[in-house]
């Protein structure tokens, strides 16, 4: 209900009440109003509903595009399961077969370090007897200084096998794992807000966009009214606090209606506020009101706005 509206309709009622005596609250009839954003700024790919329509909770009311969400999830997944197997093999050790190629490795490494030495000595003689130069003795040298690298790091690989997995390894391997299970969760949560679902039982108010537009992240793209809950908000004059409190019964009287709906109050605001700009004489706007909610069991079937009344004992 629009603004103008709402005035009108208070304004209504406020002249209906019996002289500004605190005899009456005045209000309308609402519902839940639920609003649902876009949680990336995306394109619509279908919109499922349409206002007024009627839905249950957990159905699909608009489709965000999802094709990116759907390869990161792709990717997510991959990435733990990669993490997963890695893991596997630390928990596992080495099979015999690794261990003992890798053992092989290390003798023909020491086998070429120690052929490399003798060649280094040779060079030596024979740079000292003048008989090569000094090139030929830096590469004999260089040639050395490479196979012994070459064997430690394969005799560290062997040792490595032939131990098993440190305790280290394993806690690094298990974090890996963790990050990339969360990083999942988190791509299929972000999947998943692309599809906005009912989170209620209630009606389709507003659809300000079709399908096609693309959207900012944070605007607005559906607006429900939930079903399962009608009450009606009203002011309260101050001098009615002490008269009434949460939970008493009160009969509501609404426009158009000979009868009056049985409500239970449910809520008062703590807070006051003024008599609203509109009221109708100046009296009546330095009095504070309190905001003011009362369920309506029987009212599931009045439209949203409706002008209404209680009388106040």
């Amino acid at each position: 209900m629009n603004y103008q509206h709402y005035c009108g309709v208070l304004l209504l009622l406020l002249s209906g009440c019996s002289g500004g005596d605190g005899s009456c609250a005045m209000g309308t009839l609402e519902r839940d109003r639920m609003v649902l954003s876009a949680p990336v700024a995306e394109q619509i790919s279908t919109i499922d509903v349409t206002e007024g329509q009627q839905v249950h909770a957990g159905e699909l009311l608009l489709q965000l595009d999802n094709r990116n969400a759907i390869a990161v999830v792709e990717q997510s997944r991959a990435s733990l399961e990669q993490a997963r197997a890695k893991l596997l093999e630390l928990q596992t050790g080495a099979r015999n077969e690794q261990v003992a190629a890798a053992e092989a490795a290390m003798q023909a490494a020491k086998a070429q370090a120690e052929d490399a030495a003798k060649q280094y000595r040779r060079a030596q003689e024979l740079y000292h007897a003048q008989m090569i130069g000094k090139a030929e003795l830096d590469s004999a040298t260089a040639l050395k200084n490479q196979t012994q690298a070459l064997t430690e790091q394969a005799q560290q690989q062997w040792l490595e096998l032939k131990n098993g997995t440190r305790s280290e390894q394993l806690a690094q391997a298990q974090a890996q794992v963790d990050e990339a299970a969360a990083a999942l969760a988190a791509a299929e949560k972000s999947l998943a807000d692309l599809s906005l679902k009912a989170p209620r039982d209630g009606e389709v108010d507003i659809l300000p966009w079709k399908t096609g537009d693309r959207v900012a992240a944070g605007v607005q793209l559906v607006t429900l009214l939930a079903s399962d809950r009608a009450y009606a908000r009203v002011y309260l004059p101050q001098t009615a606090l002490a008269q009434v409190h949460r939970g008493d019964k009160v009969q509501v009287w609404v426009d158009g209606h000979s009868q009056p709906f049985d409500g239970t109050i449910s809520n008062i605001r703590s807070q006051p506020a003024f008599t609203p700009y509109f009221a109708l004489n100046e009296r009546d706007r330095a009095r504070l009101m309190y905001l003011t909610d009362i369920d309506l069991p029987g009212a599931a079937s009045l439209p949203v706005g409706i002008a209404l009344e209680v009388r106040l004992p």
